[in-house]
């Protein structure tokens, strides 16, 4: 890339549109493909610096050969922008914007504040999720403040996977997120004194989004220990979270909420799952979701450690006997 003696610059701030102009004041070729393999170039330049390195015992010049290497990224990114005609300024403000919104902790949402009482969110309260066979499966039916709410809920797949429990990713959102149109149906708490919000941000088409996006992650979880790990969600996974929400009020939420929210639904589905039920307690003010097991699920979780050791006593004897022989 061509070279400009430094001490020519002015001495005063330099801001990316200033840059982004000197830049353009030195590209002798002005070509899209340059600077896109230009750019590439530098990328693998910088890669050949860190080998150096690691290949050396010592390298005093690493600092300054890897200092230059990034201003010559620089300058091809710069390039780039304005070969499409893109502010260098604009883009480095809206990844600032971006960088802060997904790394921001984020502050509780009450999305529904101004509306009447019956349509707001409980700050506080109870779900009990219980469990009953069916033949080879289950079904899963949940209680709030003692009603059954909502259909029973089976995998609605061949192998037991435990997606029977899957409102559980709905009520952390509403816990962590202050949002889930799910959850807000099921509690007949949809915000049905404004039209427009009932229509948009409560009605069917937001439930669908919320389905998705519970359905993608659950897709995601089954490689990823269902997300047993923090670092299991990653920035590339809340980004096409983010992506889905669309429009919908759930947007003003930031990555970092999304990841609690998703770190903490699957804690609790993984406890549901495994005891075969249980209770989960939600506290919206300070955006978390608890599980404890219920009398039943304590007692079915008794019974399954039960047939599990009976099962591996008679195992034992088999193989007992099979060593007489």
């Amino acid at each position: 890339m061509p070279r400009t003696n430094i001490k020519e610059i002015p001495n005063s701030p330099l801001t990316f549109s200033r840059y982004q102009r000197e830049v353009e004041a030195t590209d002798d070729r002005k070509r899209l493909l340059v600077s896109l393999l230009g750019l590439v170039g530098e990328i693998g330049d910088i890669q050949t610096v860190f080998k150096r390195r690691m290949e050396l015992r010592g390298y005093p010049g690493f600092n300054r050969d890897l200092a230059e290497e990034i201003g010559d990224t620089l300058w091809y990114l710069a390039s780039l922008a304005s070969r499409l005609h893109l502010s260098f300024e604009a883009i480095a403000k809206t990844n600032i914007v971006k960088a802060r919104e997904l790394h921001s902790q984020g502050t509780v949402n009450r999305f529904d504040s101004a509306y009447p009482r019956d349509e707001r969110f409980l700050r506080k309260f109870q779900v009990e999720f219980k469990e009953r066979a069916i033949g080879r499966g289950a079904q899963v039916k949940i209680i709030v403040n003692g009603v059954f709410v909502g259909d029973e809920l089976t995998d609605n797949a061949e192998e037991d996977d435990g997606y029977r429990y899957h409102d559980a990713f709905h009520l952390a959102y509403a816990a962590v997120l202050g949002w889930s149109p799910v959850v807000r149906a099921l509690l007949r708490r949809k915000r049905k004194s404004n039209p427009a919000v009932d229509e948009v941000q409560d009605g069917a088409r937001a439930r669908v989004v919320e389905e998705a996006i519970s359905l993608y992650l659950f897709n995601q979880a089954k490689s990823r220990d269902y997300f047993s790990e923090p670092n299991s969600v990653d920035i590339s996974l809340l980004k096409t979270v983010k992506r889905l929400c669309g429009d919908l009020e759930v947007k003003a939420c930031t990555a970092k909420q999304w990841q609690s929210a998703i770190l903490q639904g699957y804690a609790l589905f993984r406890a549901l799952r495994d005891n075969r039920g249980g209770i989960v307690n939600l506290d919206l003010d300070k955006a978390e979701a608890i599980y404890k097991p219920s009398r039943a699920s304590l007692a079915k979780g008794g019974r399954r450690a039960r047939r599990k050791a009976t099962g591996l006593s008679r195992r034992l004897a088999g193989r007992g006997k099979a060593s007489t022989r």
